[in-house]
């Protein structure tokens, strides 16, 4: 990840605090996190 991502992940971040009881933003942003993530691979499988 570069600065580029970190910026979007400061974007969710804030969004949330922003409406820090809203659960459909939170699920919404965990999918947007999920996604973003999905681009940076370290293991082939999950390891939990």
């Amino acid at each position: 990840m570069k600065e580029k991502e970190f910026e979007i992940i400061g974007g969710f971040i804030a969004d949330i605090l922003d409406d820090i009881e809203n659960k459909a933003l939170q699920a919404e942003i965990k999918n947007k996190v999920k996604s973003l993530a999905s681009n940076f691979i370290i293991y082939k499988q999950a390891t939990y």
